[in-house]
């Protein structure tokens, strides 16, 4: 099993976010998920959901690597909405299934946001950093892509460099 998990919260299988992705982890041995894939419903106060519901199967992925990256294009000026209903569900694994969501702790984070504004917006780390800190684990780096600006593989050459950089410690 590879020590890296991608969560792909892109609404397109084959969309700009996994091409970055794909052009990223090229050569690496990784495992990804995409949300798009899986059925699982909003964040319940009362923690009951329809057997249907596949959040716990595909999240628990998370506690089998050492190294988790969120994948998602920048939906006006934030994740995506299935990224965010992710991230609402991990709720329950500091409520009522705090056993699950301590395994979390000591695993690193990264971001991989893909828009087509210069840069991204204000705040838009501020969720997966702060995830991060309350879960702790470990948030290391986020890389942006601009789809709409090519990258040369020189270029992509040093981004996975300093993308990848704290593995090699």
């Amino acid at each position: 099993m590879s020590e890296i998990l991608i969560i792909n919260g892109s609404a397109r299988l084959n969309g700009d976010t996994q091409k970055y992705i794909s052009r990223l982890m090229e050569g690496l041995d990784y495992q990804q998920i995409n949300l798009l894939e899986h059925y699982f419903l909003p964040y319940h106060y009362d923690n009951r959901y329809p057997p249907e519901d596949q959040f716990e199967g595909f999240a628990k992925e998370m506690l089998y690597h050492k190294h988790i990256v969120f994948a998602t294009p920048v939906y006006w000026y934030a994740m995506s909405g299935r990224m965010k209903n992710f991230f609402d569900r991990l709720t329950d694994w500091v409520t009522t299934k705090k056993e699950v969501g301590r395994n979390l702790k000591g695993k690193t984070v990264q971001l991989i946001a893909v828009g087509t504004d210069g840069d991204l917006p204000d705040g838009f780390i501020t969720p997966f950093m702060r995830t991060a800190t309350y879960l702790e684990m470990d948030f290391k780096r986020y890389q942006y892509f601009n789809s709409g600006n090519l990258i040369t593989e020189d270029e992509l050459t040093e981004i996975r460099k300093s993308f990848f950089s704290f593995m090699q410690d």
